[in-house]
């Protein structure tokens, strides 16, 4: 199968190293410099333990067409890339964190299919990635999009790089984004690993509050999900999260994507929330100025 993977972090790189064994995988990547590294090294993950030969571009070369197209950028960049002239007869497998470009993905003319990452992945240089975590990639269908979504799972599948079918998008993506609205924030602004959110006693308090008011929000029962997020935070207790590592490499983070977007839609105050928004801007407002005088 022929298959162009857009976005060179850790989410994309993991996905063209596993994908890149069986078919013909194009990778699509901003800088110049990551596409030549690309092209002389291939991509490296440390799970397979030998680099995985794709063909690679950088985006501003053109998009061509493939048999999956997958979105692999993070959601605040999945606009502009939407405004760039991609092809049309397309599938589009999106696999951002969060719910808020659902309504963007809604007015495409392409088959529209959704995926949640349940690995834990660390890029650890343009051409490598390190698999912290292995899980799943479940993948659920728009409204009356599910032709062909099947298939294509029988066709990727595999038991080194798993990918199951979920009937329900927003259930998949709801329960995702309730476990990165605790998990997230709070080991990106203390600076530690998942499992702080188990063991630190304070850590452990507000990440109560913040699924409590995640649960009001998605309707969903805090007794069971609180249950899922320290058993999540247990199984991958050394993992660093995504916004950790933003923070830590001073990049902007999905914040607005995962808390912001639930302190927008609920209808009550989400105190706890709203606190770690602003927290967490606050940093990235730190580190542009720290970029500035460098």
């Amino acid at each position: 199968m022929d298959i162009g993977i857009i976005g060179g972090g850790a989410i994309g790189l993991l996905t063209a190293a596993y994908l890149g064994r069986n078919h013909e995988v194009h990778l699509y990547v901003r800088r110049e410099m990551q596409r030549n590294d690309i092209e002389r090294e291939g991509v490296y993950c440390d799970g397979l333990g030998e680099s995985t030969r794709v063909r690679v571009h950088t985006i501003e070369e053109g998009v061509k067409n493939h048999d999956l197209l997958i979105i692999a950028v993070k959601q605040k960049d999945v606009d502009p890339l939407l405004d760039m002239n991609l092809p049309t007869g397309v599938p589009f497998l999106f696999l951002q964190n969060g719910m808020g470009h659902l309504e963007r993905i809604k007015e495409l003319r392409n088959l529209c299919w959704l995926g949640v990452v349940e690995h834990g992945a660390l890029r650890v240089g343009d051409t490598r990635v390190k698999h912290t975590g292995k899980g799943k990639m479940n993948l659920a269908a728009l409204p009356f999009q599910e032709a062909g979504l099947q298939q294509m799972i029988k066709a990727l599948h595999t038991e080194e790089f798993p990918i199951s079918f979920r009937e329900d998008y927003e259930e998949m993506l709801a329960s995702k984004l309730l476990i990165n609205s605790v998990i997230n924030p709070l080991t990106g602004l203390f600076q530690v690993r998942n499992g702080a959110v188990c063991t630190n006693h304070y850590i452990r308090s507000l990440a109560w509050r913040l699924c409590q008011e995640a649960c009001m929000v998605l309707g969903r029962s805090v007794d069971q999900e609180w249950e899922r997020v320290l058993l999540i935070a247990e199984l991958t207790s050394e993992n660093q999260s995504s916004m950790l590592m933003d923070l830590e490499y001073g990049r902007k983070t999905e914040i607005e994507a995962i808390n912001e977007y639930l302190v927008k839609r609920s209808v009550h105050p989400l105190p706890n929330h709203q606190f770690v928004v602003d927290a967490v801007h606050a940093i990235e407002v730190r580190n542009e100025g720290r970029q500035t005088k460098r």
